[in-house]
Order: C-alpha cells, then structure tokens, then sequence
C-alpha cells in the first residue's frame, strides 16, 4: 500500500510565449510509487521535473521567468529530499565523480559499477563517451539517499543489460519506499515498473494504472471516441444542410411556378414569398446549429496513412556469413567475433542485441564487407538492393533541405512531399533545413526514403536511439508495410518485439539465437 505523499501537482498548466505546453496536468507521487511519463518530445514531460526540481531548490525554472508563467499548485513533502538525473548529460552541469568513502558506501559503488559494467576510471565527465557518463551518473544518482528520485531519460545509451539493472534498482527503491517519476520512451520499461503512467498528447493528457501499455490502450480508447463523434457531428452538420438546401430548392421552384401561371400568379407569388422567408430562417437557424457543433467538434491529430509504392521483392539470399572469425588487431590473442555464421534473406526481419562493445556494429561491417574476416568467409549478394541507416544517420543526409535528399529517388517533388507527408512529416517542412527536424523526424524520412529507393533488405544500426514514443511508433508501422527483409540492431524490446521475427544475441564473441 502507498505511503506518505511526496509530490502533488493539482491542475497545473504551463505556458511559454502564452502557448500553451500542457493544461490542466494533476497526479500525485506517494511513497514507494513510481510515476512514468510518456509522450512526444517536447510536450513538457521534462519541464514537469524541472518544476519540481525548481520547487526544491528555490532556483528559477526559466532563464526568462517574464514570459514562462505556471498556473496551479505544485507541493513537494517538507524536508523531503529530491535528486534529478537530467537528459542531455554533457550540457548539464554535473559534478565530479567521487569515490565513495566508507567500507558499506564503497562495497555499494562497486556493485553498481559491476552491474552498470562501469569502467573503473577517474576520467573527467567531458571525456567520457555518451554511454559510459551515462552509467557513472546513474551509479552517482542511486549511491544517495533521497526520498523523490527524478530521472530523465534514463536509458539512453545503455545497452540490455544496463536497462535491465536500472529496472532492478528501481524495484528497490520502490521497496524502500521511495518516491521515483521517470521520463522515458522505453515501454517496456514502463510496464515493468510503473504504478501510474501519464501520457501527454496534442490533444489530452491521458492516465493509468500500469504502464506504457496501459495509456496507450486509454488513449487509443479515446481517439476512436473521438473519431466516432467527428463521424457523427460531421453527419448531423450534413442532415443540416442537405435540409436547408431542399427548403431553398422548394422556394425557388415555386418562384419559378409564377412564370406563365395566369390568374394563379398572385396566389402563387405569396406562397413562394413565404416559402422563401421560411428557407432564409432555416438557413440562420442551420448556420447557427452548424457552428455550435463545429464548437463540439474534437481535436484529433493527424492519423498515420501509410500508402506508398509497392514494388515486387523476390525471395533471395542477401548475405552469408560462415564461421567467421574477427579482430581489428591482427595480433590479438582473443577475437572480437567467434566462429560466427548467419545468413539472411530478403524475407528475414532480425534484431541483433548483446552488450555495448560486443561486436555488433562490427557485423554489420562484416556484412556491407566495409571489413574481411580474420577467417571465414563472408558473402554479399550484389543483386539485392540493400541500404544502410546507420546510428544516430550518420552520412545518411548530406544536403542541405530534407527534399534536396531525395533528388535520386527517381520521384518528382509532389509524390515525395506526399509520401513524407503519409510519415506525419507535413509536406510544407520538406522544404525545410536539417536542422530544423527532430531525429524522430529524420528517421522517419530515412525509411520513407529506402522505400522509395526501392530497397529490398535494409540494415539499421539503433534505430529507435532517442526517439520520442511517437517516432517509435510511426516506425513500426513503417517497418511493418516493409515488404522486404531487415537485419538492425535495437535494444528497445517493444520495439524488437512488434516488428520482428527472430533475436540474436551477441556475448562474449558468440552469436546466438535467443
């Protein structure tokens, strides 16, 4: 049973340049809960910490406090201690690492290195890769002794292993009563630990008790609701209409009847006089029904409509690999890649996991032939059209605007803003700079792009890195009209299992089907 309550926000709104970020935001946080938020990016799931973070510190939220303005009550416990994990690690200010000093603090650093497969290193925080700054402050974040544990996006840059121990620890803290709200795209994660889960969307703030998987299922509850009653207003509004036009019909046709009548004339005049004050008073009161409904009329954003090219993939070997051996010291004792075979076809949708640095990238070389084998062989089959999404793109785009990068996909501008259109990408942006795209977007756009491309088999190294729970979903459905083969490497486990077939995972120099 929940205890105490740490956090309670009641009706809280926030607003930027008076647009509104999200209305009417309500939850609270007790001990031992864990509160998970979801949502696109830049929805306010971050500024909902940093609210909380700033109530705790006393330090303003915004660096221009005259044009963020919050509405609606935030408490936090008195005396309650809170610690927040931010997302982008290197632009915050973080402190140094420092070793943990007493027998029982530095028996529980040591465990968490282990787990986290945390380097034993006093570099500073600048210089450490993405990943391994983001395991140290976690292990930092969960050394302390705090009451509300504020993480956001904690799972970036971990590998299976890593999340699955911050899902441990959060099992922990829940039983050590603890209050914990975590910002995260990670579903599974979500259902695994969450009490409650708030989603956050351009139309509603949705509730559960559970996880991603929970909301989810609320909001898509929701949304055909609402579709339902866009249906039924939009039928109301053409029973309307469709009735003023016939009573102004009936009142010009009995204007017309005057022409040729003889002596009926008059009698026929002043039934079509008041035929056509009755159709103009029908036609106000009509107009007036028509906008009291558009009023009632809900918000619903822009369904994915996935209709693109279709294209005939025959079912063909893509890719050999047979015991293949490989390092990229050619003096070294032990091998990067041991004894691995594998070969795919243009049917196959496989997922590759295994530890950061195992060797999974590497194979993917192995495939493209970017590398040979130190022994083995390995095959490519040039007829097989195959493309390349590499991690975080890589060289995938390399003109200026997002059309410009789709010049040689053999399609004129038109189709090409259609079809980025279908990936929720809005056919004016396309005209717009690189930069002015979120990653989820330019992922997005590099699938729409191996389709045109007509590609048969694609290899895509992390795509779901960093992306925002809508982007994720889009790309599934993407990946699901695919009607080729894809090899990719993931450690979104949703993810993996929605859109494919089998699992390997790569340990310890091994290939392995899962």
């Amino acid at each position: 049973m929940s205890g105490k309550m740490l956090v309670n926000f009641k009706n809280v709104s926030v607003l930027f340049f008076d647009q509104v970020l999200f209305s009417g935001l309500s939850f609270s946080v007790h001990r031992g809960e864990v509160l998970a938020l979801v949502g696109a990016n830049g929805c306010g799931k971050s500024t909902i910490l940093n609210l909380l973070l700033s109530r705790y510190t006393g330090q303003p939220l915004h660096t221009d406090e005259a044009n963020f303005r919050v509405k609606g009550s935030i408490v936090l416990a008195p005396q309650a201690s809170v610690v927040h994990l931010p997302q982008h690690l290197k632009e915050a200010r973080l402190p140094a690492f420092t070793v943990a000093t007493g027998v029982e603090n530095a028996g529980n650093e040591a465990k968490l290195r282990r787990e986290f497969h945390l380097q034993t290193s006093d570099e500073p925080n600048g210089e450490l890769s993405d990943g391994e700054l983001q395991k140290r402050t976690i292990v930092r974040t969960l050394l302390g002794d705090h009451d509300i544990y504020l993480f956001d996006e904690p799972t970036n840059y971990l590998d299976i292993a890593g999340i699955t121990a911050f899902e441990e620890h959060i099992e922990r803290l829940k039983r050590q009563h603890k209050g914990v709200i975590i910002v995260t795209h990670d579903r599974t994660l979500t259902d695994n630990v969450a009490d409650e889960t708030i989603a956050i969307t351009r139309e509603s703030i949705y509730h559960a008790v559970g996880g991603a998987s929970q909301v989810l299922s609320v909001r898509d509850t929701d949304i055909e609701s609402r579709l339902h009653q866009a249906k039924d207003i939009k039928k109301k509004i053409r029973r309307l209409q469709d009735d003023m036009r016939a009573k102004e019909g009936w009142a010009a046709n009995k204007e017309r009847q005057k022409i040729g009548a003889g002596r009926a004339k008059p009698t026929i005049a002043k039934l079509a006089k008041k035929m056509a004050t009755r159709a103009k008073v029908v036609r106000r009161k009509t107009e007036w029904e028509i906008e009291d409904l558009e009023k009632t009329k809900p918000f619903i954003v822009k369904q994915l409509n996935l209709r693109f090219p279709t294209y005939e993939i025959r079912n063909r070997n893509v890719f050999a690999l047979k015991d293949v051996w490989f390092d990229y010291s050619p003096d070294a004792a032990d091998f990067l890649l041991e004894d691995v075979s594998l070969s795919l076809t243009t049917r196959d949708k496989v997922c590759l996991m295994g530890a950061n640095g195992s060797g999974k990238s590497t194979l993917l070389k192995l495939i493209r032939k970017q590398v040979e084998p130190s022994k083995g062989t390995s095959s490519l089959n040039a007829g097989v059209k195959m493309a390349y999404v590499s991690q975080g793109l890589k060289g995938f785009f390399d003109k200026p605007t997002l059309l410009d990068n789709f010049a040689d996909c053999g399609c004129d501008e038109t189709t090409i803003r259609q079809y980025l259109g279908a990936a929720l990408i809005r056919r004016e942006k396309s005209r717009e700079p690189l930069g002015n795209f979120s990653f989820g977007e330019l992922m997005r756009a590099a699938i729409v792009k191996c389709i045109l491309l007509k590609a048969e088999f694609l290899l895509l190294d992390e795509p779901t890195s960093h992306l925002d729970l809508e982007s994720i979903e889009v790309l599934e459905n993407l990946l699901a009209h695919f009607g080729g083969g894809f090899l990719m490497i993931s450690h979104d486990r949703s993810f993996v299992a929605n859109v494919t077939d089998r699992l390997f995972l790569v340990s310890e120099g091994r290939l392995t089907l899962v």
